[in-house]
């Protein structure tokens, strides 16, 4: 298994160096679990003989992007660009080595390419290039309305920390870059990312989602503000969309509409990420059984639960 992963001047250190160290982490406990698992080669490309981090770590080029030899890769990655806001964007989309990888993607036949990755605002370069056109992908949450008007042939899925559209998979802010390398070191082999997750102490963190973010969106709109209240208020009930509208004084289809508009999801989707953030928040603060959480949270059986917490993830 021979990985890319593309060092960007001034990208955040941790989301090239979390990436490096899980995939360097699996190829040492590879062997370990069974010699039959694919080795991973790691390699990173680039522009010139190094790239500068945002807090000026000197990362070595292996590879030019234009011998990287992409014909040999299974996978390239695109770590995030190292920027906290839209004009941040903007400026790095435009720096010279930015749009040197984009030319690269751009230049990659969608039969003959890589599997590609990409994680926070690495996305958008996914996305400048084409490659996520018709895709399903995330974002870095704060930036979900920016890519949204940028690229709206990409069907934004907010969420999720990590979204495999098949050939591609993306993933969310920058410390997902955690969750993004151990679902790539999942798809080689399940048992070897668990064994990993369990050395590095990483914790589930793909099942909570992006429940901050949804916090943060959500403040931009009362009536989908007032939705979220209703629905904590009334979890451990069988909850009706057209209860809920009545008493908020409007329509089950204006809150389908306004919910779609801020979150990028359905009333439901909603209701079932607050069940799943209540539930995991239980079990790892109380004693009770999964009956009891189940019950907690509006289900009728553990079995419920633990089906949907799995899925989840």
């Amino acid at each position: 298994m021979r990985i890319g992963v593309i060092a960007i001047p001034g990208t955040f250190d941790s989301a090239l160096t979390s990436v490096l160290d899980v995939l360097a982490a699996a190829e040492t406990l590879r062997p370990l679990i069974d010699p039959q698992i694919p080795a991973i080669e790691t390699v990173i490309a680039g522009v010139g003989r190094t790239a500068l981090t945002t807090r000026g770590l000197t990362v070595p080029i292996e590879h030019s992007l234009g011998d990287l030899g992409v014909d040999g890769l299974d996978l390239l990655v695109v770590p995030a660009l190292g920027v906290l806001d839209e004009r941040g964007v903007d400026v790095a989309l435009g720096h010279p080595a930015t749009h040197a990888v984009r030319e690269l993607l751009t230049g990659l036949g969608e039969q003959d390419r890589p599997r590609l990755a990409g994680g926070c605002t690495g996305t958008f370069l996914l996305a400048e290039a084409g490659c996520l056109d018709g895709r399903r992908a995330t974002t870095s949450w704060w930036l979900s309305a920016l890519f949204a008007r940028r690229y709206p042939q990409v069907q934004l899925d907010m969420t999720r920390m990590v979204v495999d559209s098949g050939s591609i998979v993306t993933a969310g802010a920058a410390f997902a870059h955690i969750d993004l390398a151990i679902s790539i070191v999942s798809d080689i082999s399940p048992r070897l990312a668990e064994r990993v997750a369990a050395r590095l102490l990483i914790d589930d963190r793909p099942a909570r989602s992006v429940n901050a973010g949804l916090a943060h969106l959500a403040r931009t709109d009362s009536l989908v503000n007032e939705l979220e209240d209703w629905v904590r208020d009334h979890l451990t009930e069988a909850i009706s969309l057209e209860s809920a509208a009545r008493s908020l004084g409007t329509t089950r289809r204006t809150l389908e509409r306004r919910t779609r508009e801020r979150l990028g999801m359905t009333p439901l989707q909603l209701v079932r990420r607050v069940r799943i953030e209540r539930a995991t928040h239980l079990r790892r603060t109380t004693e009770q059984s999964m009956e009891q959480i189940a019950r907690a949270v509006g289900y009728r059986n553990a079995a419920t639960l633990r089906r949907l917490l799995q899925t989840d993830r």
